[in-house]
């Protein structure tokens, strides 16, 4: 490649579902080869996606793809007027480093229903952004994992450690394909000086970012649309996908960087859609978004599926709520954060009514990735995070016996 709150303490295990979360790494070095090639470490990146369409020689990747939840990716619109004709040859690939060697770590779903933006412009590529919603939900494990959007109040050009990945070409000319993930580190550009005479000369939008080196180098290539840009302050713990692969000119030469669908400027729409029943979202509660009243509708058959909710976590039982605070009590002094019950309930990836959709999420830059209170990073603030929650429990098994 060139405001959230859960009815009951049983639900707050699920809460804790959250994004950007690498088990695999724990310290990630930077990089500043791509299209020399640079092969990350397993599970370093794995929200990464491939959307892959059958060839004559068999499956390859077309484009990449960001997961977001357990059923939905988000990717570059462009990409889905590629595969429009054949959407039903397309299969999505979550979990690899080597498209050659899909291991056990390996999920691979196909495209249920996708939404491209309605107002792309394929001449311009403004509004290049588009969702796939995934015909069965994926399980979440070391390998795959959702990924965090940027708060919409956060400077991303603050965010000084950013990262491109793809299976796209490794060179342009000579013509170099890889199967391997390959990785980057490159920096992001102002908007205005990518935009000038001697850059894209007004070809940038506002809702773009532009990311890789003024004088050329690493940077993304043909096959890594739809691929995400990574960043993060390089003290913080968690990355953001503040990116999407849109365009660019020549791969790795001066003045013709990458340019990228702004997600920020995309999150309402995104979220819009999470809220709609029409396309089967969860709710995105915790960004209190409410749908447009002139929200437009787009082409398709849309299957309908109607959610039940657990009512047991709203029990005024005094066992119904000692079980809760038992299993919240397992939870936090789980050596992963979860309890059985909650690997259970948030992880199989089933579709039943005791697993609802995992809600697409974005972070709080002050705290990291704040979720339901608790930070989503293995970051040290987790530590006092836990210690009040510790602190909740006493005082509940405590309030709980007084009750008695």
């Amino acid at each position: 490649m060139h405001q959230f709150s859960c009815a009951g303490l049983s639900e707050c295990s699920c809460c804790l579902t959250a994004c950007g979360i690498r088990p695999l790494v724990k310290n990630h070095h930077r990089v500043r080869r791509v299209i020399e090639g640079n092969t990350p470490e397993p599970g370093s990146w794995p929200w990464m996606a491939s959307i892959q369409m059958l060839y004559k020689d068999g499956y390859g990747s077309a484009c990449g793809g960001v997961l977001l939840s357990n059923r939905w990716v988000v990717t570059a619109a462009h990409c889905l007027s590629d595969l429009k004709r054949y959407r039903h040859l397309a299969r999505i690939v979550l979990g690899a480093r080597d498209l050659t060697q899909l291991g056990p770590e390996t999920q691979i779903r196909t495209i249920k229903q996708w939404i491209q933006h309605e107002d792309f412009d394929h001449k311009t590529h403004k509004n290049d952004i588009a969702l796939i919603r995934l015909n069965y939900p994926v399980k979440f494990s070391d390998y795959i994992q959702p990924a965090c959007l940027p708060p919409k109040s956060s400077n991303v050009y603050k965010m000084d450690d950013c990262h491109i990945a793809g299976w796209g070409l490794l060179n342009e000319k000579p013509r170099t394909v890889t199967t391997m993930l390959q990785e980057a580190t490159v920096e992001l550009i102002d908007r205005k000086r990518c935009n000038s005479s001697d850059w894209y000369n007004g070809g940038i939008h506002d809702d773009n970012l532009c990311a890789g080196y003024e004088q050329g180098g690493p940077d993304v290539c043909m096959g890594d649309s739809g691929g995400p840009l990574m960043c993060k302050r390089k003290k913080a713990g968690i990355y953001y996908v503040v990116g999407i692969v849109s365009w660019g000119g020549l791969c790795g030469q001066p003045h013709s960087n990458g340019v990228y669908t702004s997600v920020q400027d995309f999150e309402q729409w995104i979220f819009n859609k999470t809220s709609s029943p029409k396309y089967h979202y969860m709710k995105a509660t915790s960004m209190n978004i409410s749908p447009p009243s002139n929200q437009r509708n787009i082409e398709g058959n849309v299957e309908s599926v109607t959610m039940e909710k657990n009512d047991s976590s709203h029990s005024n039982s005094t066992g119904s709520i000692f079980n809760q605070i038992i299993s919240f009590f397992k939870m936090i002094f789980s050596p992963h954060g979860k309890s059985d019950h909650a690997e259970n309930l948030c992880r199989n990836g089933q579709e039943s009514t005791e697993t609802p959709p995992v809600e697409i999420t974005t972070g709080m830059m002050d705290r990291e990735t704040i979720y339901n209170g608790c930070l989503s990073s293995h970051a040290p603030a987790m530590l006092s995070c836990q210690a009040m929650a510790h602190i909740l429990v006493m005082a509940c098994l405590i309030a709980l016996i007084i009750c008695r």
